[in-house]
């Protein structure tokens, strides 16, 4: 079977490298340092390495705490981080540390992970969330190199989707001398795809706050777009999901609500914009950094790296994803922030975190865009129910903190089964 996938992926090689240039069409960073996604680096120093692979600007985000402990507990090593797309390489490069390496993850195939193994010599492999990689979990294997998953999560859909090649997985995943799972389910799910060593360690992105920074440049949003309107923020949006949100808002809302939307790719913005300006000519948008008109009712948050400001200057969070069949984007920055998040029906990606906050009081999942804004509509009738509700979600993320001391407390104890150098 392994056979076969690295023949797949030799045949299919060329597709993968057309499909890295159209993209750059859209995202010119896509055609940057090609030559690393063929296995060649260039390390900064010759030292112990510990790597770190988080596939895109979500788990980069989830493990970025994560990076400045193990530099910090493990002092001896740098730190490589290896994504696959420019977001997530941007938000690894702005971590700030001189012991800290970022290249994309090879295409995986065994003679190009080879020689990237040969250039950095990791001393182990921390892999983020569900990650399976047959030729990079083989080589690093043969290497006595140990990988660990961590912040591991796996839905059913995802769970049925790699028993149609469970030998594969299997043997992938049984590379791994250990898996730290978000939840219990996430742990059974697992195991049934073949993970022989399975620990629940909890969801690192509870361990997420807003930095002090980022909480004023929050105040500052709020002072630009109006310090008394209320603000409903429609975060990480997706195509498709911003015209009908806009629609039911400017239909539905008081025309002193102002409704911000910040969609998930950056390339997406100005056709966003274009789309709010035929709905509302006096449209804004954060770049422009000007006073917002009273007479605008929708601001485009047309900026990366930002979100923990807009969720502070915002009172209600409609959490993409969710209306467009992808499995919802993460609502637990917002909650941490004491704020109500409303979701669509599609939260696959966190469905836990939904339901334990749905529990709560403090997640609103909806069935559509019209109930999202009846929602916020009565959110934002009774500002002290809002107040207590703040104060729930906070808690709400606070009880399920820990999994980062959890993480940590682990790989320390199992340092001697690092590869040495």
């Amino acid at each position: 079977m392994f056979s076969l996938y690295q023949l797949i992926n030799w045949v299919i090689l060329p597709l993968a490298i057309l499909r890295l240039l159209i993209k750059s069409r859209i995202e010119p960073k896509y055609r940057e340092n090609l030559a690393e996604r063929f296995g060649f680096a260039k390390p900064r120093k010759r030292s112990p390495v510990i790597w770190l692979h988080a596939v895109s600007v979500g788990e980069m985000l989830a493990s970025e705490q994560l990076v400045k402990h193990l530099i910090d507990q493990f002092q001896e090593f740098n730190v490589l981080i290896t994504c696959t797309t420019p977001g997530g390489r941007e938000v690894a490069l702005k971590i700030n540390s001189d012991k800290i390496n970022v290249a994309y993850l090879p295409f995986d195939l065994t003679f190009f992970v080879s020689r990237f193994i040969k250039c950095y010599r990791p001393a182990c492999l921390l892999v983020m969330e569900t990650e399976i990689w047959p030729a990079i979990f083989t080589q690093c294997s043969k290497e006595s190199i140990p990988i660990f998953n961590l912040n591991a999560r796996l839905s059913e859909k995802s769970m049925h989707r790699y028993l149609r090649i469970k030998g594969l997985t299997k043997k992938t995943i049984s590379c791994a001398s250990a898996v730290l799972a978000q939840t219990k389910a996430d742990a059974a799910r697992l195991n049934r795809i073949g993970a022989s060593r399975v620990i629940v360690s909890g969801n690192l992105k509870y361990d997420r706050r807003a930095t002090a920074d980022q909480l004023e440049l929050g105040q500052q949003f709020r002072e630009l777009f109006g310090i008394s309107r209320p603000i409903i923020l429609a975060a990480s949006t997706h195509e498709g999901e911003e015209s009908p949100i806009i629609d039911d808002f400017l239909s539905s809302c008081p025309p002193q609500y102002l409704l911000v939307i910040v969609p998930r790719h950056s390339r997406r913005f100005s056709r966003v914009m274009q789309l709010m300006r035929t709905k509302d000519p006096y449209s804004g948008a954060r770049s422009k950094n000007n006073p917002i008109s009273e007479k605008c009712r929708l601001v485009l948050g047309d900026s990366m790296g930002e979100m923990y400001s807009y969720l502070t200057c915002s009172d209600i969070v409609i959490m993409g994803g969710s209306f467009a069949s992808l499995g919802g984007q993460n609502p637990i920055e917002a909650l941490s922030l004491g704020k109500q998040v409303i979701t669509g029906p599609s939260t696959h990606n966190f469905d836990e975190v939904v339901r334990q906050g749905s529990l709560a009081g403090v997640v609103h999942q909806v069935q559509n865009t019209k109930e999202t804004i009846t929602v916020a509509n009565a959110l934002l009738l009774d500002e002290h129910v809002l107040g207590l509700k703040k104060k729930i979600a906070m808690g709400f993320t606070e009880k399920n903190a820990g999994a980062l001391k959890k993480t940590m407390a682990y790989l320390i104890s199992q340092r001697q089964s690092w590869r040495e150098y």
